[in-house]
């Protein structure tokens, strides 16, 4: 099994070495003194590529070519002297046991008192944060220790190490490791990385989706003496994540075997594998953030590695990586004695950290939480910013993009309109917009809110669809970005997510109401629900109580106008207002129950297979098998979610100005499902 992964691994992210690993060393690593096993020790043969780490446990398997049959194996540890040893003697053995001697290492005397000299500190390292791209991405096989480091120049008398921080840009694993490193400058070798500085293995597990994570050594008040260091983070890797990485490809492969292009492989005459995955197999991943630009690639130098003991090349993007330097060592206050009793956290409090915590987790400048139990509203707070340069802060009045929010309230239009008798969702849609060119096909206005009506949505990496848009009148106008376009299959026949194909609904509505889109919802829909923080986004317009939105390098973005999409995404609102909406789903009149239940019946494909989607509305269950409803919003820079578990009574709803959908389930977060577990198991 365990060759399989390996083959697998190795043709998914293309890492062919020019010969087949033929032998294989197994064995432990542990501490000389004391016989307890030493995790992480970097294992290789120098400047080769075959380099692994070592397990939590000390344990390691490493495959190396038949070609290094006459080189040494390093075993290194951070705090341990190395070790080299011939691969000839290795490979004699069923298992190797390499034992480390502890280096001894004679630490500078640190005196801290109430000196007169000032503390001061500084970030130093590049601060900027990745934007659109994957960054770079963790690919490993049977290798391991990956390390991007970057060149660091101290400022003068700033020479303690405070803190330091990566920025992961995307993560869909469960949970990860990262390791900091400072390491010297190598003058002999070219100014490469060199040595280690400091003995001691820091190594930080994380589960965040985005943001920074942030090692903390300022308990360590270790001092860098050299004028120049490298900033060092490395992946960590063991054989129980590669399980996790094989069993999701594993899964992916049966349920999509349409996506597999069958084929032999061979390299030098050994078969590689069969068969070839897709290159959008969710393998799961972590990226370390980076940047590009020709400004950055002139100001700093960084280098990455592939494995432990690879040569470091010359990286052609910048980790986004930075250390706080001081000028004297730490003067933290010391912790509180005598604390008061504990109390049981209450809910609120539970959910205002869960709150805290998603925020800092998913690198949210600015966010709106509202959760409603039993038509109750039982919190509803913001946090962060809404101007981050003004350091204007997130209330219940600030107003938010809700993006495809917008469309279970489309949605509960069409289906007001049914139950009045002015709109039928199943005739052809251009009696009521007959401007809609003839197609080949007819399609109804239920197949569009079901997306089943084969019409395209954004063209894939085209942002100007997005943000390059003149300003359009009304939704039957802003048709005109796509109705020339041919139906992308015959309605009906499959399930295509499509916000154009609601920009057709808000012309429907148009056409049965007699009203523009914007002025049916004013006058129907929000003004009765009392939602009155709601209404479309105008780029020119002055809205009070707006936020700025930002992009994920936390760069503020550019305005656009939203009316070619206000019926699929383009709605401003609060949170406080879609509770009200969320609410009304659950409990209202406000629509007759015979017509509003359709909306959350399950949609089918002509030949039988169901959708996860009704009428404006994803239909599932979470982890506990509770049924939900929701549906969530992306734009380039915002991020939107409504909750709805019709038999808990519970609804939450979240707005960020920042896209938040990293690592998700038709685009929830498990963190939100979490949340609702919080109230419902109080």
């Amino acid at each position: 099994m365990k060759k399989n992964i390996f083959l697998t691994y190795l043709l998914f992210f293309g890492v062919f070495s020019s010969v087949f690993c033929q032998l294989r060393i197994k064995g432990r690593v542990l501490d000389k003194k004391n016989n307890i096993p030493i995790p992480y020790a970097n294992i290789g043969i120098i400047n080769t590529g075959n380099g692994t780490i070592s397990n939590s446990d000390g344990s390691f398997t490493i495959k190396v070519s038949e070609e290094n049959l006459t080189k040494e194996v390093l075993f290194s540890a951070i705090g341990f002297e190395q070790q080299s040893i011939p691969l000839a003697a290795l490979i004699n053995s069923e298992e190797n046991t390499i034992r480390l001697k502890e280096k001894i290492t004679v630490l500078e005397e640190v005196l801290i008192t109430n000196s007169s000299k000032k503390y001061k500190n500084e970030w130093l390292g590049n601060r900027k944060r990745h934007l659109m791209v994957q960054g770079v991405m963790q690919v490993d096989s049977v290798s391991a220790g990956g390390a991007m480091a970057l060149l660091i120049d101290k400022k003068k008398n700033f020479n303690y190490v405070q803190n330091a921080a990566l920025f992961i840009t995307r993560n869909t694993r469960p949970e990860f490791k990262v390791r900091l490193r400072f390491l010297s400058v190598d003058k002999a070798n070219n100014n490469m990385p060199g040595e280690d500085l400091f003995n001691e293995s820091i190594v930080i597990k994380s589960s965040i989706q985005r943001g920074w994570l942030d090692f903390d050594v300022s308990q360590y008040y270790y001092r860098i003496p050299q004028d120049s260091f490298f900033l060092m983070f490395e992946w960590i890797i063991e054989d129980i994540d590669r399980v996790e990485m094989f069993m999701t490809l594993k899964k992916y492969q049966e349920q999509n075997p349409d996506k597999i292009k069958k084929d032999s492989v061979y390299v030098d005459g050994n078969l590689v594998a069969t068969q070839e995955l897709s290159t959008n197999a969710p393998i799961p991943i972590i990226a370390f953030g980076t940047t590009k630009t020709k400004s950055d690639l002139r100001k700093y130098k960084c280098y990455s590695r592939g494995s432990s003991f690879a040569e470091w090349n010359r990286s052609t993007s910048i980790i986004s990586a930075k250390v706080l330097m001081s000028t004297t060592p730490s003067q933290q206050a010391s912790s509180d004695e005598g604390t008061s009793e504990t109390q049981e956290e209450t809910i609120i409090s539970k959910i205002e950290k869960w709150g805290e915590a998603f925020r800092e987790n998913y690198n949210i400048p600015g966010m709106q939480l509202s959760v409603s139990e039993r038509k109750k509203t039982i919190f509803s707070k913001g946090f962060g910013y809404s101007d981050v340069q003004n350091d204007e802060k997130v209330t219940s009045q600030t107003r938010f993009r809700i993006a495809s929010v917008t469309k279970p309230m489309t949605a509960t239009a069409i289906i007001k309109l049914a139950s009045e008798d002015k709109l039928d969702l199943d005739v052809d849609v251009r009696k009521y917009v007959p401007t809609f060119p003839e197609k080949k096909h007819t399609l109804t206005t239920r197949q569009l809110a079901g997306h089943l009506g084969g019409i395209r949505d954004y063209y894939e990496d085209s942002i100007d669809e997005v943000i390059g848009n003149p300003h359009f009148e009304n939704a039957t106008e802003a048709t005109n970005v796509f109705k020339n376009d041919t139906l992308m299959s015959k309605p009906g026949d499959q399930y295509v997510y499509s916000s154009f194909g609601y920009n057709l609904i808000g012309a429907a509505i148009e056409g049965a109401s007699g009203q523009t889109y914007l002025e049916y919802m004013q006058e129907h829909i929000w003004n009765p629900l009392l939602m009155f923080n709601t209404y479309g986004d105008i780029a020119d317009s002055t809205m009070v109580n707006k936020s700025k939105f930002y992009y994920p390098n936390e760069e503020e973005a550019e305005p656009y106008d939203l009316s070619y999409g206000h019926a699929s995404g383009g709605i401003i609102s609060t949170t406080d207002d879609l509770l009200k909406f969320g609410i009304e789903i659950i409990y209202g009149n406000f629509i007759k129950y015979n017509f509003k239940k359709q909306m959350f019946k399950t949609q089918y494909t002509k030949d039988g297979k169901p959708t996860p989607y009704g009428l404006g509305w994803y239909i599932a269950k979470d982890m506990n098998g509770k049924k939900i409803w929701y549906h969530v919003g992306q734009g380039p820079s915002s991020g939107a979610i409504l909750l709805v578990y019709p038999k808990d009574d519970i609804v939450i709803s979240l707005l960020s100005n920042t896209p938040i959908l990293v690592n998700s389930d038709n685009g929830l977060p498990v963190e939100v499902l979490k949340l609702a577990e919080l109230i419902y198991q109080k």
